[in-house]
């Protein structure tokens, strides 16, 4: 009698966490189908890892011209999300080297740059952290010859260029730079005698398990199409700052990495990107690359977002109960709505 007791418990446990998962389910989908009608964007994916199970939530479409849906192989630009792998590339090769992330950059840039001595006030972990001083980005990147396209064009001699002659000016306060993350890259590459896909492929792909993440798209693999104002946007090359945001990838790949991060917070490498290194307010905090949201004394959330002119994304993960949310709008300047929705689900639902 015993054990016919227990079962019935289980099976009513069972049965109540299948029918909450079935109400989380219809409440994202029904929160992805309003946003995509209301605010008329292509498609929208939403994947969520919650203990560990993937879900994948859609509407509209990855295209608009076949009305083919995201699905989880479908590849796209991950954008600023690159930062967060840059940053562990950057830090796996600084401890390969024995080299501290405090130390000046100086050393590490070729000798071109020696005359402009402000630059040895610049560390590493400030390229990560936003306050190295750079700008969002070189004044010098001149007019692409497409639009569309607006890094390509920019090497790694125009960067020097820009450093050589630039007044850092070193501060306390968070600067966002997408040149500071490119440099990050860049500087990873000099330090390493790789190129930034070998180490994406070293210390990321290979042992994070993600088969469909790259520079370059994956072959034989559904691709998404970009919109710049209904405009079919192109992929951008980033060239000599890939580490600031040229990484594509599919949902799938992203929630594998986002899992593994959670997973692994104790290992030397996780641990050091993790560590909370500048603050922008009393709620969001900056570790390396990735930001957080402070909730009663504690990191409640890292994150952050990412924006091509095809792609708004947003992914992040609950250091505690390890859930974790990837959000895809196929559309240019769609941060807010993604950002705001990736927030709101794992506030509300998937705390």
């Amino acid at each position: 009698m015993g054990k016919i007791k227990w079962v019935c418990i289980l099976l009513l446990l069972t049965s109540k966490s299948i029918q909450s998962q079935i109400n989380v389910n219809s409440v994202i989908q029904e929160k992805i189908d309003s946003i995509y009608k209301t605010n008329k964007i292509p498609g929208i994916l939403i994947a969520t890892s919650i203990k560990g199970k993937h879900q994948f939530f859609t509407s509209g479409s990855a295209n608009k011209k076949n009305n083919q849906p995201f699905s989880k192989d479908t590849q796209f630009e991950i954008g600023s999300i690159t930062k967060t792998f840059t940053a562990f590339i950057l830090e796996s090769v600084l401890q390969s080297k024995n080299i501290a992330d405090t130390s000046s950059i100086f050393r590490f840039l070729p000798d071109s740059l020696r005359t402009n001595t402000a630059l040895q006030s610049i560390q590493f972990i400030q390229l990560l952290n936003h306050t190295s001083g750079l700008p969002r980005l070189p004044d010098n990147m001149g007019t692409p010859v497409n639009f569309l396209q607006p890094y390509a064009s920019y090497k790694k001699e125009d960067l020097y260029a820009f450093l050589s002659s630039y007044e850092v000016k070193p501060s306390n306060s968070v600067i966002y730079s997408n040149l500071g993350v490119g440099l990050a890259g860049v500087l990873a590459e000099n330090i390493s005698g790789a190129n930034y896909e070998h180490l994406l492929n070293k210390y990321i792909r290979k042992p994070f398990g993600l088969k469909n993440t790259g520079v370059s798209l994956a072959n034989k693999r559904p691709k998404a199409t970009g919109y710049f104002n209904n405009q079919e946007a192109l992929y951008w090359d980033m060239n000599v700052l890939v580490g600031a945001g040229g990484i594509k990838s599919d949902a799938k790949d992203i929630l594998n990495y986002l899992d593994f991060i959670a997973k692994h917070q104790s290992t030397p490498i996780i641990n050091s990107i993790l560590q909370k290194s500048s603050k922008v307010n009393n709620q969001v905090s900056v570790a390396k690359a990735w930001h957080t949201i402070e909730k009663n004394n504690q990191t409640f959330l890292y994150w952050h977002n990412g924006g091509t002119y095809g792609f708004s994304t947003f992914c992040a993960f609950n250091p505690i109960n390890l859930n974790s949310i990837l959000i895809v709008i196929n559309a240019f300047n769609q941060n807010s709505t993604a950002d705001g929705l990736g927030i709101e689900i794992m506030t509300s639902i998937l705390n």
